[in-house]
């Protein structure tokens, strides 16, 4: 409340610190893509229609949402991998999508051409993957 004591309310669009990248866009155009190969018919192999919008469920709920500038989407087979990467950190993670509710996540940290830290994890829980996101972008320590 302000000092009147009357309530002041504002548009959360203009709270916004940053607008709504047109990068974030293209992670949805690329999955439109996939779908529009996947039914084309001479399209083998392709992720089913069902995968594709497991893939928009999943990146949608990826917080926050500028996570995804910079990841790489591609259909490999059947299934859609979300890859992000960096050369400066080492750091690498590929989100691997293939039949709801499964979800599998790999990541690697490499150091002076070493592989120092990686795994792959198999979860249903989407939340998942912003947890290994904020890992990916933290900063190393120095």
């Amino acid at each position: 409340m302000s000092k009147e004591g009357t309530m002041m309310m504002d548009s959360s669009v203009e709270k916004l610190t940053i607008p709504f990248p047109a990068e974030i866009m293209r992670v949805f155009k690329a999955l439109e893509r996939i779908q529009h190969e996947a039914q084309k018919p001479d399209a083998r192999n392709a992720p089913s229609h069902d995968t594709v919008e497991w893939a928009m469920e999943v990146l949608l709920r990826v917080v926050p949402s500028t996570f995804l500038i910079g990841c790489e989407i591609n259909a490999f087979q059947s299934e859609i991998h979300v890859s992000w990467e960096n050369e400066q950190s080492g750091k690498s993670v590929v989100a691997f999508l293939q039949k709801r509710p499964e979800l599998k996540i790999y990541h690697e940290h490499v150091v002076k051409g070493e592989v120092v830290e990686h795994n792959v994890v198999t979860t249903e829980d989407i939340g998942d993957l912003s947890a290994r996101l904020r890992w990916f972008f933290r900063p190393a320590a120095v």
